[in-house]
């Protein structure tokens, strides 16, 4: 996860946005591939793949696709896939997978709230966003946009970090062992920016990212236009936790939220 003490950011605007995430991709990237983000690779990632189901022939935009894991995943369970990122550096990652083992994914570096310039409207069958609407400053925008690229009945599955247990001060006590004994969480219901430092790949990156109450989030989706299908908080399995025991402290308090949202009209 991040730093102890989640701090307050300053300025918080696409332009920012990817300037950090341009920085932080060649981290986050070799993290992935190293196997160090296990979080995604081991928990978030593989749970978020479940709840999606079957998408083979279907039509699928990955929104906010980074270097391309979520992407990947959709296209090698049989979608045609294309992923829109903000970052230019992390779509050059994602291209390069894509010429080392072609799976038939188009790739666009393009701002999110602003993805109906980039895509058809009501062209795809399915959307996803993995860990990444929380990244974006106006997520309001972000959800109308999708809603336009998707055909009546076409689903929108994504994840964010959990408002719960991601607030502006954020910090485990821990015993004299260093063992985790509780989260300290306070500030739920302000609406601000945090900045994410990110240490535990090996290089110190930052990022920022949204902090906003759960009805905040409910309000953007609906407003929208979107159906709640499910909404879920879900904890490592035990496969999981048997590879990765440092997993352990996401079984105690929710770290993330999945949405399964539908846009009506089928």
């Amino acid at each position: 996860m991040t730093t102890p003490d989640n701090k307050v950011s300053g300025r918080f605007d696409a332009a920012s946005v990817r300037e950090s995430w341009d920085r932080a991709a060649a981290s986050f990237d070799r993290a992935q591939a190293s196997g160090l983000d296990y979080y995604r690779l081991d928990f978030f990632g593989p749970a978020q793949i479940a709840l999606c189901g079957n998408v083979r022939d279907m039509t699928l935009v990955d929104v906010a696709c980074g270097s391309g894991y979520f992407a990947r995943a959709m296209a090698e369970a049989g979608a045609r896939v294309t992923g829109i990122d903000i970052s230019p550096r992390m779509i050059a990652l994602a291209e390069r997978y894509e010429v080392e083992a072609p799976l038939g994914i188009t790739y666009r570096v393009g701002d999110a709230a602003d993805i109906a310039s980039h895509v058809d409207p009501e062209s795809f069958d399915m959307a996803t966003s993995c860990m990444a609407l929380q990244d974006m400053p106006n997520v309001a925008a972000v959800l109308r946009g999708v809603y336009s690229t998707l055909r009546p009945g076409a689903r929108f599955v994504a994840s964010i970090t959990h408002p719960c247990s991601d607030m502006p001060f954020r910090r485990w006590e821990r015993d004299e062992r260093g063992q985790k004994r509780w989260l300290c969480v306070d500030r739920y219901f302000e609406r601000t920016s945090i900045e994410y430092r990110w240490e535990r790949f090996g290089e110190r990156v930052s990022t920022t990212a949204i902090h906003a109450p759960l009805e905040d989030w409910f309000d953007w989706i609906l407003s929208a236009g979107f159906q709640l299908r499910a909404f879920q908080e879900q904890r490592p399995t035990d496969e999981a936790l048997g590879r990765r025991p440092d997993l352990e402290d996401a079984t105690r308090v929710p770290y993330y939220v999945f949405f399964d949202l539908i846009k009506p009209g089928a």
